[in-house]
């Protein structure tokens, strides 16, 4: 039997999802950043509105109409601001990576025929080597100026003079129509393989996301973005899905101070990737280990769990002082983006902050599943949200194939790449994700692994190395990262699975580790007893360095692999 989800209003557009904000929390803060000076600026429902409509009646006034137009710069306020006046009437966003370098950024400006670019103070210095690259660029704006820069618009003038515009009596801004299946986005995947291809999305894919994510979770009251903005999951999932349900969220300014602005803005809620649930759940008990109380902190999660299975919840009590590391009442944490262990999730629910996994990917704008408080099951990433579908391609004895999705979430096509559009889709119209997984009766989703990174030996059978990864991640505590792959020998074949590791160095110091390598190996030698002969690892090379990453913290595979090869 379905079990029962949030009621949530459905919303045609962008644009009415502003408006309908503005008319239920017109007074409530949407937004919190912190200043150059380290002080807080808040932001109101109402402001957003007004900002966005002054914003886009100014650029339209300008004759950008129809612009594809280019955002660059950290999670703040004015970037959501330059995202929702772009696409709720003007043109076309094209949200870019800001860990790009000035050549990437350039390059992108130009596959994406952008005519404009809006950036941070932090990128006005920039533009000065990008812009000339960039001979289609009309006009750049800089959000929040600290001088005055030559060449360059400054976003509060052009916001004012919006506002004139709109007190005159013009509506050509206000009042376009908006076709909900028409391109009003284009997201450059930064994938861990291949080359960046242009996801076109629509205002009905956002829409689709953003109801399917409002029906399985229900974040309240304050939020932490961590993520970056320009990513789909941030932006559609997490900030987009607080504007319908009201939520105030609070941008995190630097990765060197997220514990601090956790305790600073002390949220309920935030959305993450499993490295961030990763750090947190390992600090925990390296810090009890190192003061003595991981003996005492064990016995009491035992007992608390032995209380809630009297339905008796003591965590807020017993954890109060881990809890309050994560400001207090952080409660429920959405991952997403890659693998999450099932012994986090545990783990942090078990101290008291909810993990939910759920599973999704740039091209389904991004959501296609999650886990939720009204219904979850472990392992799994999820139900498939309402308004999208999911079927497995050619599944095997265990019912394991690609996962094929199809739905108003899924993407128009890649930018100008028929392509590679063609081949992500099957004849009948299903998006082929590139991932294997399997479906359970209750319509919950299993992922186990990339189907491009999946090993298949001479002898025909079939390794998911990220099966592999999770079981060292589990049982061996010291391991930071794994990377598990299979090189292919002179006969072009696979027969030896390899390891290669980013050892916790915090770790082996408090524990007292003296031979890493001897110690690894041991471990290695244990996890191989309980692994089929074939899944065995025959190899393992330990990393100096962290692993190279995508801007939303997934590990590029081909990277750590063509550099672990160069130590084989």
């Amino acid at each position: 039997m379905e079990r029962k989800l949030y009621k949530t209003e459905k919303i045609r557009d962008l644009r009415e999802l502003v408006r309908r904000a503005d008319r239920l929390f017109a007074e409530k803060i949407a937004y919190k950043e912190i200043g150059s000076n380290d002080e807080v600026f808040d932001y109101t429902f109402g402001r957003l509105k007004e900002d966005t409509d002054a914003l886009g009646t100014k650029l339209f006034d300008m004759g950008m109409k129809g612009y594809h137009i280019a955002v660059l710069g950290e999670n703040s306020y004015r970037w959501v601001v330059s995202y929702l006046s772009i696409v709720n009437g003007l043109g076309v966003v094209v949200p870019l990576d800001k860990e790009m370098t000035d050549d990437e950024i350039a390059m992108l400006i130009n596959k994406s025929d952008s005519k404009s670019v809006i950036c941070s103070d932090t990128y006005a210095d920039a533009l000065s080597g990008i812009l000339p690259k960039c001979p289609a660029v009309e006009h750049a704006v800089v959000m929040n100026p600290s001088q005055e820069y030559e060449n360059l618009l400054d976003m509060n003038v052009l916001i004012d003079e919006g506002k004139e515009i709109i007190k005159s009596g013009n509506r050509e801004y206000l009042d376009t129509s908006i076709d909900i299946d028409k391109m009003c986005e284009i997201v450059y995947t930064s994938g861990t393989t291949g080359a960046n291809k242009g996801v076109m999305l629509s205002h009905k894919n956002i829409m689709t996301v953003i109801f399917g994510a409002m029906s399985l979770i229900k974040p309240v009251d304050t939020s932490f973005s961590v993520l970056p903005i320009s990513h789909t999951y941030e932006c559609s999932c997490h900030i987009l899905g607080g504007i319908q349900s009201g939520l105030t969220i609070c941008f995190n300014d630097s990765l060197k101070r997220v514990m601090k602005n956790i305790e600073r803005f002390k949220p309920n809620f935030s959305v993450m990737v499993p490295l961030f649930l990763e750090t947190m759940y390992r600090s925990i008990w390296i810090n009890a280990e190192k003061n003595g109380l991981d003996k005492h902190l064990k016995y009491g999660l035992w007992f608390s769990n032995l209380l809630r299975k009297l339905g008796i919840d003591q965590r807020g009590l017993y954890f109060k002082p881990i809890l309050e590391k994560f400001g207090g009442n952080l409660n429920l944490v959405v991952s997403g983006g890659a693998p999450l262990r099932e012994e986090v999730i545990k783990g942090m629910t078990d101290f008291g902050i909810e993990v939910l996994n759920g599973y999704g990917i740039t091209e389904c704008a991004p959501l296609v599943s999650t886990n939720s408080v009204l219904w979850k099951k472990k392992g799994s990433v999820g139900r498939i949200i309402p308004g999208c579908e999911v079927k497995i391609d050619n599944p095997d004895e265990k019912g394991i194939g690609e996962v094929l999705v199809k739905g108003d979430n899924v993407m128009l096509g890649y930018y100008k790449d028929k392509k590679n559009t063609d081949l992500s889709f099957t004849a009948d119209g299903w998006f082929k994700t590139g991932d294997l997984g399997y479906l359970d009766k209750q319509n919950f989703l299993y992922i186990n692994g990339r189907r491009k990174n999946l090993i298949i030996l001479a002898n025909g059978k079939n390794i998911s190395p990220e099966e592999i990864e999770g079981i060292v991640s589990e049982k061996i505590p010291y391991a930071k990262e794994v990377v598990v792959y299979s090189p292919f020998n002179k006969e072009g074949t696979q027969d030896t699975i390899i390891a290669s590791i980013y050892i916790d160095k915090e770790y082996i110091i408090t524990n007292g580790i003296s031979n890493i390598k001897e110690e690894l190996n041991r471990d290695i030698k244990l996890i191989n007893r309980n692994l089929p002969v074939y899944k065995r690892i025959a190899k393992t090379l330990i990393s100096e360095t962290e692993f190279e990453k995508t801007a939303t913290k997934k590990i590029k595979r081909d990277l750590v692999i063509n550099r672990s090869a160069e130590n084989v």
